[in-house]
């Protein structure tokens, strides 16, 4: 048996404070300098308390130290509020006490972050003092951002919304107001001063001077305000960051920037610079905000969506780039990232108490949050650790700590490190009256009861399985630097991915994790066939599972349950597996900024045309090159119906396979969330669209009442549309001046898919959408419109036609025709009365009705059938 701990190649084999992308093997560890160690018991944590615990910070397994703000501040908002960027606020220590902090963990193959606040300051920082005693226009002023009024950047959002009613605020002293992104006492620094920039990098080079290796960026898209935007994500934040990354590579070439940015993926992608293909010139890395809240999104659910859903709109970053996951840090955990019904969900889910609520997040830690379950926590923290990202842990939840959610603002989640069950948990020897906040002090996650010392004696704790991951993980470069490919297993229970690197020897590591995210435990049947003959070994304990064959491979899970595999080159055929059917995949996500049609452009038209569509087409009835392998999908256009684009596209898709070309007619619409109570349109969904915080699907837009309404009054007006394949013209026949339509006219929806599709309106007319598009008359088309305009009374009239004309001639695409009723249709009426002829019992007959529904032809009636 392979003992997955004897692996080579990994992280320990670098020389991690010599790489220049040491921050891709990093595992960051986040404390507070005041909450970790009280060393002069003085009831605040301090530098020299941090030194003293560098020990356990390296025996947690975790290699970088990111350090929260520890400058002079009025700590209004817990020192993210500086009054003076070179020094140490008094409480902590000296400048001294840091260097000596930065040195000893150097010392011991540690990093270290910290803080480079550059969108505000505090309004007690001498800057600000100048300014709003400076005169108006001066370089002194303009190092923040005024005006006469407090109508100005109408467009802003107000981050803190618990707290805050405007951005702007009066400042009696200068005459004026002055501009904040987040508390009214934090004045946003004005970086269209050039001298604004210059002094934040000298703030930079002092700190890095004194060796830290990297700078966390605080709330970098709000750094500039223009007047018509929400003042998020300008362009011209994005020249500040590439003249702040060209300095410090100029002179610190090994050292890091990592920005906080909570934004969406495609609007996070910026902030790491660079173009399509090359390395980044911005950020070096970058908080995945959206993937956390999807995580507990997941687990509450019990369906991996949410997760393999956010990570298929996560675009590709530059190589030297990384981006950083959590679970918890020291604020809420923020739900702005996700739609106004996923954070009411969470919030219900997560922050039934109210008090748990704070701006648009949850103030609770990570055992809180999981009430305490140590399946869902070890859960978690797998994916944590086996996702792509360098992980972040909070300080206090490797033990399970619990927060207070009765204090302040966030100061619940941020309550001293309980290191025993002494006075204070062995945080400080000081009074407790003293404290600098409150240490837990209740039943469940009292310092008596979760503490480092009772922990670190029991093999069995959360603190000894959090360290053995931790040492699992630093074996295997793959989860650091390594690919990730989703697998997608029927059961959706399960999150199940691939972790692939090729090493320096030319080989290629590869670890399967598989995570059952329901209360119940699971069944799932994974296709390894790719992987046939190697043995899967369990990486925490080095178990070996049954080897890989073709068949599908079968694992069952417990409640919560997760397994880390390294796939061992060893050969052995299984016996015992069955085939699994072909699962249903989930649906990928179209990211568009404004309106639909963008569907046809860049990453949409890719996913689309690549995956969504090659992978629809043959479920679909109408289809009919089912047997043939698709080699190219391409969509020809997207013509809005109306001139909203809300009601639908009209869309033609050319499909090539090795028997030749074909065309057919898709149109597109969207379905909104709340339109979503209707199994038609979901049944026909071909992907998810979002646009911002507003997600629905893509659907096929005959299944839209709208659709229809639209066509037919676009053939009463004789309406022509453009397109980028011709001209698509609505035909009235002289039938269509007789049509009269109530204002609200019933639509009905045909439920079983044809050839064709057909929907019924007001039970007058119905709307043949003809499927496969050909060139040249359609014979209905001409033989409807020729029999209708001479009166032949014997037929279904014709009242118009939809036709697209191009250099090739005219390809009709939909016909509107009058409803003839009846009490039912051709093919049933066939089915009942053979039924019927034969005199059988409806289980005798199954077999001629599955060969009639197929359209194929069986073998001849039976010779008795001659005489019915």
């Amino acid at each position: 048996m392979m003992d997955a701990s004897s692996e080579t190649h990994s992280v320990d084999t670098l020389n991690f404070l010599d790489d220049p992308l040491w921050y891709k093997d990093a595992v960051i560890y986040q404390v507070h300098v005041k909450s970790f160690f009280d060393a002069n018991d003085d009831g605040i944590g301090d530098f020299q308390g941090l030194i003293d615990k560098l020990d356990y910070i390296v025996g947690l397994g975790v290699n970088t130290i990111w350090i929260l703000p520890f400058y002079p501040s009025p700590r209004r908002d817990d020192g993210y509020d500086i009054a003076e960027y070179c020094n140490v606020s008094p409480d902590y220590g000296t400048l001294e006490d840091a260097q000596r902090f930065i040195d000893e963990a150097h010392k011991r193959g540690l990093r270290v972050i910290t803080e480079l606040v550059i969108n505000h300051t505090s309004d007690q920082h001498e800057w600000f003092q100048r300014a709003r005693n400076a005169p108006p226009g001066s370089p002194e002023r303009d190092f923040y951002v005024w005006s006469d009024t407090d109508q100005a950047y109408q467009g802003t959002r107000i981050i803190f919304l618990d707290t805050e009613t405007s951005n702007w605020t009066w400042d009696p002293v200068a005459g004026a107001y002055f501009w904040h992104r987040f508390y009214s006492h934090q004045p946003d620094l004005n970086f269209d001063n050039p001298k604004v920039l210059e002094e934040v990098l000298k703030v930079m080079s002092y700190w890095l001077d004194m060796g830290v290796d990297g700078l966390r960026l605080d709330a970098i898209p709000y750094l500039v305000e223009r007047e018509g935007t929400n003042n998020e994500n300008l362009p011209e934040t994005h020249v500040v960051l590439k003249k702040i990354r060209q300095a410090l590579d100029e002179r610190y070439p090994d050292r890091m920037l990592l920005a906080e940015a909570n934004q969406w993926p495609e609007d996070t992608r910026p902030y790491f610079g660079g173009n399509e293909g090359g390395d980044g010139d911005e950020c070096h890395m970058a908080f995945h905000f959206p993937l956390m809240p999807r995580m507990y999104m997941a687990l509450a659910q019990e369906d991996r969506f949410p997760i393999t859903d956010i990570l298929r709109q996560t675009p590709e970053i530059p190589p030297n780039c990384q981006w950083a996951i959590f679970l918890r840090n020291h604020d809420e955990l923020t739900l702005e990232m996700v739609t106004d019904r996923e954070r009411d969900y969470l919030w219900n889910h997560y922050a039934a108490d109210r008090r748990a609520r704070i701006n648009l997040g949850i103030r609770r830690r990570l055992a809180p949050l999981l009430e305490r379950d140590r399946r869902r926590i070890e859960l978690l923290n797998s994916l944590l650790l086996s996702m792509p990202g360098t992980p972040v842990l909070y300080y206090g939840d490797e033990i399970g700590m619990g927060d207070n959610i009765y204090l302040g603002d966030r100061d619940g989640v941020r309550t001293p490190m309980q290191w025993s069950m002494d006075r204070s948990g062995g945080f400080s020897r000081a009074d407790p009256a003293s404290l600098v906040l409150p240490p837990i002090m209740d039943p469940l996650y009292g310092f008596q009861a979760i503490n480092v010392e009772a922990q670190s004696r029991d093999p069995h704790s959360l603190l000894n399985s959090m360290r053995r991951l931790l040492v699992v993980r630093s074996k295997h470069r793959a989860f650091s630097r390594g690919s990730m490919r989703p697998l997608h297993p029927a059961n959706r229970h399960v999150l199940a991915y691939l972790r692939e690197m090729t090493l320096d020897d030319g080989t290629t590591e590869v670890l399967l994790c598989v995570a059952n995210l329901a209360r119940s435990a699971q069944a799932v049947e994974l296709d390894m066939s790719a992987f046939a003959g190697q043995v899967p070994v369990e990486m925490v304990g080095g178990s070996a599972f049954p080897p890989v064959g073709k068949l599908p491979y079968l694992l069952t899970l417990p409640p919560y349950g997760f397994y880390w595999f390294y796939l061992a080159p060893e050969t052995a055929m299984p016996e015992w597996h069955v085939p699994v059917p072909e699962p249903m995949p989930d649906y990928a996500t179209l990211i568009v900024k404004r309106k639909l049609e963008e569907i046809l452009e860049g990453t949409p038209r890719k996913l689309l045309e690549n995956e969504i569509l090659p992978s629809y087409l043959p479920k679909r009835r109408w289809f009919a090159a089912k047997q043939q392998r698709i080699e190219q999908v391409t969509l020809l256009y997207a013509t809005p119906l109306t001139n909203s684009g809300r009601v639908g596209l009209l869309s033609e898709i050319e499909v090539r396979h090795a028997q030749g070309v074909e065309r057919y007619q898709l149109p597109f619409a969207f379905l909104g969330e709340e339109e979503q109570d209707r199994a038609l349109p979901r049944q026909l969904a071909l992907a998810r669209v979002r646009r911002a915080n507003q997600v629905g699907l893509l659907t096929d837009a005959i299944t839209r009442d709208e659709f229809a309404l639209a066509v037919v009054e676009a053939i009463r007006n004789a309406a022509t549309l453009p397109s980028a394949a011709g001209e698509i013209r609505f035909l009235p026949t002289s039938l269509m001046n007789e049509l009269e339509l109530p204002e609200q006219p019933e639509v009905v929806q045909q439920g079983v898919e044809q050839s064709n599709s057909s929907i019924i309106v007001n039970y007058q007319v119905v709307l043949k959408v003809l499927r496969r598009v050909e060139s040249g008359l359609h014979p209905e088309a001409e033989m409807g419109r020729y029999l209708s305009e001479q009166g032949f009374a014997n037929m279904a009239p014709l009242y118009g036609e939809v036709a697209r004309f191009d250099e090739e001639g005219s390809q009709t695409l939909m016909l509107l025709q009058g409803y003839i009723n009846n009490q039912g249709d051709a093919w049933s009426w066939t089915r009942t009365t053979l039924e019927r002829a034969c005199g059988m019992r409806a289980r005798k007959i199954r077999p001629w009705k599955r060969a009639l529904a197929l359209g194929v032809n069986s073998r001849p009636l039976p010779r008795s059938w001659a005489s019915v």
